[in-house]
C-alpha cells in the first residue's frame, strides 16, 4: 500500500481513526493483509489500512456502532453522545487498546501513534532507507564476514561457565534419587547448573566462571581449582548416600584435549559401571533366591497340608503345622534373616543416608518399611508362640490365628532385587547407542615426523605435503590417541580408523587423485566419500583404499564424534517438561503411601467385622498395610520419561538425527508450523544450468556465426559453447554452472581446442560479467560477453573495450533478450545474457553487440523437497518458506515444491527470519487463547514453530524457534544453535524427526499413564478396597512382585522404541509406516486426525489415521 495520511478523527463526528506504528512486517502481500484483516474484525470498522513501506497501520471506526457492541457485550446500557467528553475518552482509549491488541494478536509489535509523531515517522523512514542501502552493500560480504556478524546465541551463556564436571553416581533407584542429587549439588555456591541422568547414572555440573577464578588464587592453574570443586561435589553426593566418582573435569582452558578422558575411556567407564551394577544386583539376587526358595517350600508345604486335611485338623496337627515345637519357624527365621539384613542392607543404608541428609523418603525407604514390618511381625509372633508354648487348650486354639510370615519379607526382597536386576540390564541397553559411538575412536595412533622441506601450500592456502614424499623414509612411532596434539601428522593405513579430526595432506595408492573414506558411522551414508589433499577427515571414520597422511586439526572434545557424543549425553540429561510432573509426584509419593498404609491398618483394625478374634484382625490389618507400602512404585514414575527419551534420542542418532533432549521431543511433537529456508535447504545451494534461450536461427546458413563452426559443435549449442569459452577461467558459481553444463552437453573438450579453437583476452568485470576473444581459423574472431543485460547489450567502441584493469562499459545499448530473461526469472532462474561481436567491428560505434541467447542458471531443488513438504502437510503442519532472495525466484521455488504463495516471505534479513518466527508463535498461541482455532487434546499449548535451515545464516531463527533443525552437522553454529541436527542433510529427515518425536512422546505418555494407572489401581486394591466384592486381598509377597513388574514393564515399554523403523516418504508425500512402532499401533495416542495416505505391502488405501 502507498502512503497513509495520518488523521486522528474529531469529537465532532461519529468517526475516529487510530494510527499504529507496526514493527515486524516483511512484506505487504502477506504481513500487510494479515494486519488489515485483523483490524477489520473490530466492531464498527469503516476502513482499515496497512503499509509495509512505512511500517504503519490505521483503522477508522464508527464510535456509535463500536460503543454499542462493546458495551452490550459487557452487559451495560449504552447511549451514544458525542458531546460527552468522558464517554468519548473512554471509547477512544478502549478502541486504541483493541486496535493495538488486534495487531499484536497476529504476531506484530504495535504502538499507538499520537498527534505530533509525524516527525519521528519521517526520521524512521529515512533510517529504513539507509538500512536498505546498507543491506545492498552487505550482499557482497563473504560468508566469513557474515558469520562474524552473527555469533552463536549460546556464546554468552558459555562465557559464564568456568568448568564442566562429570560424575558417576551409583545407587540411584528412582526420580527421588536424581532430584536429591541435583538439590545437593545446586546447594553448592560454585555450581551454575546440575543435571542427573538415572539411566546412565551420571551427573553433569556446570561451574560459574568467576567461582573458578576465585578458587584459583594461590594455585598453579584454574584446572586445579576446578578439581577442588569437583572433589567437593563428589563429597557432597557421597554424604547424601551415594557412591560417587569424578569422571572428568573439563576446564575452560582445556577445550580441545590433553585432559579428561578419551571416548574409549569414557565408554569403558560406562560399561564398567553398567557391569558392576548388573553384577551387584545379580549377586544379591542369587543370595536372595538361594535362601528364599527353601523358605517358600517350607511355607507352602505347610499350607498344602492344612488345605488337604480341611476340617480334620486336630491339636497335634496344629502343633506340627504351626511350629508349636518351633523347628519350621526357627528354620524360616534362619533362612529369612540373611535375606533381610544381607540383601536388604543396600536398601537400609540408602534409605538411612537419604533421610539423614536430605529428609527424603524414596523407593528404598518404602522397601525397608514394608520388609521390616513383615519381618518384625513374624519375629514377634515366633516369640509369642515360643513364650506361650507350655500353655494349654485356649492359647493353642487361638495360636492358629497367629502366622509367622518370614517368607513375606524374603519373597518381597527377592522380587524387588529381581526388578532391580532387570532394570539395570534394561538401562544398560538404553545406553547402547552412546556406548557404540564412544567405542568408535581408536586407542592407538601412528605419529610421523615430517621434514619442513616437504611441506607446501596448495592453491586454497592449505598446508599439504609434496608428492615427492616417500612414506618408507618417514620416521613413525605409535602413541596413545589421547596424547595426540593439534598440528601433529598421523599415518592412517587402509582399513584403519582415523584417530581424530584433521586434513588430508598426502595420500598414495592407485585410486586416482583421491582416496576414499567411509563416513557412515557419522552420517549414515553407505557410500565412501572421496578425499583429496586439503580435504577434511573426521575421527572414527574408516580409511578405505589408500594410505593417508593426516594433519591433526582437533582432538578430544573438539572432534566431531566427541561433539555428537556430547549432544547425546546432553539429550539424556535434558528432561522433558512432562517429567517435572513425575518428579514432583515422586517427591511426595512416600509420605502419601505411608499415610495410606496407616489408614489401611486403622481401617482393617476398626472395621473388620469378619475377623473371628482380635489376633486375626491384627494380622489382616498388618498384612494389608504392608501390601500398601510394598505395592507402591515411584520407580515407574521416575523411569517413564528418561528411559523413553534416552532410547528415542539413541534411535534418532542411529538414523542420523541428533535430538538435544526430552524438552525438544516434547516441543517437536506439538509443532504445527515449519519454516524452511530456501538456499541450501529446499534447494541444493549449488548452481546448475537450467533452461536455455538461443536466438540464432540454424536455418540461416549465411549467418557468419554459424558458418564454419567446429565440427563437434551443434548449432543448437552455439550460445552455450561461446558462454563456456568465455567463462572457462572464472571461479564464479554461475560460471561454474555454465561450464559444467557445457561439459555435460558438449563433452569434456567443451572449448573445442582439438578443432583449433583458441580462447584469449579473458577478463572479468566484477558485478558485470566476463569477456573473452574466441577465434578459429576459417570461422573468425568473436568477442563474447556473458553477464548482465546492460553489459551484454552495450555499444562497442574504443573506449568500451575491456581490459583487465578497465571495468568501464558504455551505458548505451539495446534491451534484446529481456522478454526471455523475464520468463526465465518467472521459473526461478537467474538470467545470464550472452552476446557476440566480430573483432572487425569491435571499434565501430555504429555496430551493436548481438545477443545470441539467454542462459538460465538456477539453484536446483532438492529431489526430496516436494515429497517432504507434502508429507508435512499430511501431518497437519503448516509449511512456510523464508528467504533473502527476491520475490519472483522465491515464489517460483515455492510453487515447484508445493508451498502456498501466502506462506512465502522473500527479501528477508536474518533478523527478519527471527521476527517471522516470533510473529507466528504469537499468532497461533494468541488465536488458541482467544478460541479462534480449535484446540485438540494432543496439542497442549500448541502453536509450536520449527525452523529448518543450514545453520549459518539461519542461526538467529534456529535459536528463537521452539524447535531449530539444522541441515548438516558440519557447521559449529548448527550444533550450537539448533535443537535437532540432521547429519545426513536429507529433508526427509525433517518428517522423520516429527514422526519420531510423536512416537517417543506418545510412548512417554503411555509409560506415564501406565505408572499412574498402576498406582491408582494397585494402592486401593492392596488396601483391600475391593475385598467386599472379591473376598481376596493382595499378599505382601505378591505386592512386591507387582511392584517389580511395574518398573520393568515401563523400561521394557521404552526399550520397544529400539525397534522403531523410520517411515518411508513416497514421491507423492504419502507416509509408509513400518515396524512395531508405527504410530497407528500406539494405544494411548492423543493425536491429531488427518487424512493421510498410508501404503501397505498389498495395497494403498486412504484411511483416517492419527500420526503420533
Amino acid at each position: 500500500m502507498g502512503t497513509i495520511e495520518l488523521s486522528y478523527g474529531s469529537t465532532e463526528t461519529d468517526e475516529h481513526t487510530v494510527n499504529l506504528r507496526v514493527l515486524g512486517m516483511m512484506c505487504q502481500r502477506n504481513c500487510g493483509s494479515t494486519i488489515r484483516q485483523s483490524l477489520e474484525d473490530i466492531p464498527g470498522c469503516i476502513e482499515a489500512m496497512s503499509s509495509f513501506e512505512h511500517s504503519l497501520a490505521s483503522i477508522t471506526v464508527n464510535l456509535e456502532m463500536y460503543g454499542g457492541v462493546v458495551m452490550q457485550s459487557n452487559g451495560e446500557q449504552f447511549i451514544f453522545d458525542r458531546h460527552d467528553s468522558e464517554q468519548m475518552e473512554t471509547l477512544i482509549k478502549k478502541l486504541e487498546g483493541d486496535a493495538n491488541d488486534a495487531v499484536e494478536d497476529v504476531g506484530f509489535e504495535a504502538s499507538v501513534l499520537q498527534p505530533g509523531d509525524e516527525l519521528e515517522l519521517a526520521r524512521n523512514d529515512n533510517d529504513k532507507k539507509d538500512e536498505g542501502n546498507d543491506q545492498d552493500q552487505a550482499t557482497i560480504l563473504s560468508a566469513e564476514d557474515y558469520f562474524d556478524l552473527n555469533p552463536t546465541p549460546m556464546s554468552s551463556d558459555n562465557e559464564e561457565i568456568g568448568a564442566i564436571i562429570c560424575l558417576q553416581v551409583k545407587g540411584m533407584s528412582c526420580a527421588v534419587c536424581t532430584g536429591r542429587v541435583e538439590r545437593v549439588l545446586m546447594e553448592i555456591s560454585s555450581v551454575k547448573s546440575a543435571k542427573v541422568s538415572l539411566p546412565t547414572s551420571r551427573a553433569t555440573i556446570e561451574i560459574w566462571k568467576d567461582h573458578v577464578s576465585r578458587s584459583s588464587s594461590g594455585l598453579s592453574s584454574s584446572e586445579s581449582s576446578s578439581r577442588e570443586i569437583a572433589d567437593f561435589c563428589e563429597a557432597a553426593v557421597t554424604k547424601a548416600g551415594y557412591d560417587c566418582e569424578v569422571l572428568e573435569v573439563y576446564d575452560g582452558n582445556n577445550t580441545t584435549g590433553g585432559g579428561g578422558m578419551s571416548l574409549s575411556e569414557s565408554a569403558e567407564k560406562l560399561e564398567a559401571a553398567r557391569k558392576e551394577e548388573l553384577q551387584t544386583w545379580g549377586r544379591l539376587l542369587a543370595i536372595a533366591t538361594a535362601f528364599t526358595t527353601p523358605l517358600v517350600i517350607i511355607h507352602y508345604s505347610t499350607m498344602m497340608m492344612v488345605h488337604s486335611h480341611g476340617d480334620d485338623v486336630d491339636d497335634n496337627m496344629v502343633d506340627e503345622m504351626n511350629g508349636h515345637n518351633g523347628w519350621k519357624q526357627w528354620v524360616s527365621l534362619f533362612l529369612a534373616t540373611p535375606v533381610q539384613f544381607g540383601v536388604g542392607r543396600r536398601f537400609y543404608v540408602a534409605a538411612y543416608k537419604a533421610f539423614r541428609n536430605s529428609r527424603v523418603m524414596g523407593m528404598d525407604f518404602l522397601v525397608c518399611l514394608g520388609t521390616t514390618a513383615a519381618y518384625a511381625y513374624s519375629l514377634i509372633v515366633l516369640g509369642i508362640q515360643t513364650f506361650e508354648s507350655d500353655d494349654t487348650s485356649a492359647m493353642e486354639k487361638d495360636a492358629i490365628h497367629l502366622k509367622a510370615t518370614f517368607e513375606t519379607s524374603a519373597m518381597l526382597l527377592t522380587f524387588v532385587t529381581l526388578g532391580k536386576y532387570l532394570e539395570a540390564y534394561a538401562k544398560g541397553k538404553t545406553a547402547t547407542a552412546l556406548q557404540t559411538l564412544m567405542e568408535l575412536q581408536p586407542v592407538i595412533a601412528t605419529s610421523c615426523k615430517i621434514p619442513d622441506e616437504l611441506k607446501i601450500t596448495n592453491d586454497d592456502g592449505i598446508e599439504i605435503l609434496s608428492t615427492s614424499l616417500n612414506l618408507n623414509g618417514i620416521e613413525t612411532h605409535e602413541v596413545d590417541s589421547k596424547a595426540v596434539c593439534v598440528g601433529e601428522y598421523l599415518l592412517v593405513l587402509p582399513g584403519s580408523r582415523i584417530p581424530t579430526d584433521g586434513i588430508v595432506v598426502y595420500h598414495e595408492g592407485s585410486s586416482g587423485e583421491c582416496s576414499y573414506v567411509d563416513e557412515s558411522a557419522l552420517s549414515g551414508e553407505p557410500f565412501p566419500v572421496a578425499k583429496a589433499a586439503g580435504d577434511k577427515v573426521f575421527g572414527s571414520t574408516v580409511n578405505q583404499f589408500s594410505t593417508l597422511m593426516v594433519r591433526v586439526t582437533a582432538t578430544g572434545a573438539g572432534t566431531v564424534i566427541a561433539r555428537i557424543v556430547r549432544l547425546i549425553e546432553e539429550a539424556q540429561l535434558n528432561r522433558a517438561p512432562i517429567q517435572a510432573l513425575a518428579d514432583s509426584a515422586a517427591a511426595v509419593f512416600a509420605p502419601v503411601v505411608m499415610c495410606l498404609s496407616v489408614l489401611t491398618y486403622l481401617g482393617w483394625t476398626i472395621f473388620n467385622n469378619a475377623a473371628e478374634d482380635r489376633q486375626e484382625r491384627f494380622f489382616v490389618a498388618l498384612m494389608s498395610a504392608i501390601s500398601v507400602v510394598v505395592v507402591a512404585c515411584p520407580c515407574a514414575l521416575g523411569l517413564a520419561t528418561p528411559t523413553a527419551v534416552m532410547v528415542g534420542t539413541g534411535v534418532g542418532a542411529s538414523n542420523g538425527i541428533l535430538i538435544k533432549g526430552g524438552a525438544v521431543l516434547e516441543n517437536a511433537h506439538e509443532v504445527d508450523t515449519v519454516i524452511l529456508d530456501k538456499t541450501g535447504t529446499i534447494t541444493t545451494g549449488r548452481a546448475v544450468l537450467g533452461e536455455r534461450m538461443e536466438f540464432l536461427d540454424s536455418a540461416k546458413s549465411d549467418d557468419p556465426l554459424i558458418q564454419n563452426l567446429p565440427p563437434s559443435i551443434d548449432k543448437d549449442y552455439l550460445c552455450l559453447w561461446l558462454a563456456a569459452c568465455a567463462e572457462m577461467t572464472s571461479e564464479h558459481p554461475l560460471a561454474q554452472a555454465i561450464v559444467n553444463g557445457s561439459k555435460t552437453l558438449i563433452g569434456t573438450d567443451y572449448t573445442c581446442s582439438a578443432d583449433g579453437v583458441m580462447v584469449s583476452e579473458c577478463s572479468v568485470i566484477p558485478g558485470k560479467g566476463v569477456e573473452a576473444l574466441v577465434s578459429r581459423e576459417g570461422w573468425g574472431k568473436w568477442w563474447v560477453r556473458v553477464g548482465q543485460s546492460s553489459f551484454a547489450n552495450s555499444k562497442p567502441g574504443a573506449e568500451s573495450k575491456i581490459t583487465k584493469d578497465n571495468s568501464e562499459v558504455s551505458p548505451e545499448g539495446s534491451n534484446s533478450g529481456d522478454r526471455e530473461a523475464k520468463y526465465l526469472r518467472s521459473l526461478g532462474h537467474i538470467a545470464v545474457y550472452v552476446s557476440a561481436i566480430s573483432d572487425e567491428h569491435i571499434h565501430d560505434a555504429s555496430q551493436s553487440r548481438r545477443v545470441i541467447g539467454v542462459l538460465g542458471v538456477l539453484d536446483s531443488i532438492q529431489t526430496d523437497a516436494k515429497s517432504t513438504i507434502s508429507a508435512l502437510k499430511s501431518m497437519n503442519i503448516d509449511v512456510w518458506m523464508c528467504t533473502g532472495d527476491h520475490d519472483q525466484t522465491a515464489k517460483a521455488v515455492a510453487r515447484a515444491v508445493g508451498i502456498d504463495d501466502e506462506n512465502v516471505c522473500s527479501n528477508v534479513t536474518p533478523e527478519g527470519k527471527a521476527d517471522l518466527v516470533t510473529r507466528l508463535q504469537r499468532t497461533k498461541r494468541e488465536r488458541r487463547r482467544r478460541g479462534l482455532t480449535r484446540v485438540r487434546a494432543s496439542d497442549g499449548v500448541g502453536g509450536k514453530v520449527a525452523v529448518v535451515g543450514d545453520g549459518i545464516n539461519d542461526s538467529i531463527a534456529l535459536a528463537r524457534a521452539d524447535v531449530g533443525i539444522a541441515i548438516g552437522a558440519g557447521t559449529e553454529v548448527a550444533v550450537e544453535a539448533a535443537d535437532v541436527v540432521l547429519v545426513r542433510s536429507s529433508l526427509h529427515d525433517v518428517v522423520v524427526t516429527m514422526h519420531l518425536s510423536r512416537v517417543v512422546f506418545n510412548r512417554i505418555k503411555m509409560n506415564f499413564g501406565w505408572a499412574i494407572g498402576y498406582n491408582l489401581f494397585a494402592l486401593p486394591f492392596a488396601a483391600g478396597l475391593l475385598y467386599p466384592w472379591t473376598s481376596w486381598r493382595i499378599p505382601p509377597a505378591f505386592a512386591g512382585l507387582m511392584m517389580a513388574f511395574s518398573s520393568v514393564s515401563v523400561v521394557t515399554s521404552s526399550l520397544l522404541l529400539r525397534f522403531y523403523v523410520k517411515p518411508v516418504i513416497n514421491e507423492d508425500g504419502s507416509i509408509h509406516e513400518q515396524g512395531c512402532c508405527a504410530t497407528r499401533c500406539d494405544v494411548f495416542s492423543a493425536l491429531r486426525p488427518s487424512k493421510v495416505k498410508y501404503d501397505t505391502m498389498h495395497n494403498s488405501v486412504d484411511r483416517d489415521m492419527s500420526i503420533v
